[in-house]
């Protein structure tokens, strides 16, 4: 399972990151984001969409690395965590948002707790790093 959760997650990074790459217009319209702004668009293919397509590819390639699939589980876990922990912070400033970013935040807190709880299973007598 803790592979098949790696492979899946990197393919989900890797055709987020794509889809915003490709096609930014359509793809953050769903959030509701205006990219009339040229520093807008450059932000967005560098954050949403460069950084997504290089976690996705490591996040499959770590799949299938032993030495480094461990560590695979752990990005998943920052990752995520990082990402709804400021969209919560968000919630406080900015209010409730629209759209699919609720989902979007459903799946932040699944992919964080999961990628944790396999994390801690594959670790070595517990422990939270690879030896």
């Amino acid at each position: 399972m803790n592979r098949a959760f790696l492979y899946a997650t990197g393919l989900l990074y890797l055709g987020f990151g794509l889809w915003v790459l490709l096609s930014p217009t359509t793809s953050l319209a769903y959030l509701g984001i205006d990219l009339s702004a040229a520093n807008a668009m450059s932000d967005l293919h560098g954050s949403h969409g460069g950084i997504n397509v290089a976690i996705g590819l490591f996040l499959l390639w770590s799949a299938g690395t032993r030495d480094w699939f461990l560590y695979g589980l752990w990005l998943v876990f920052l990752m995520n965590i990082g990402y709804f922990g400021g969209r919560v912070v968000a919630l406080f400033g900015e209010g409730v948002p629209t759209g699919i970013v609720p989902w979007v935040m459903v799946l932040e807190f699944a992919l964080f707790s999961l990628a944790f709880v396999l994390a801690r299973r594959a670790s070595p007598a517990g422990e939270l790093r690879p030896r």
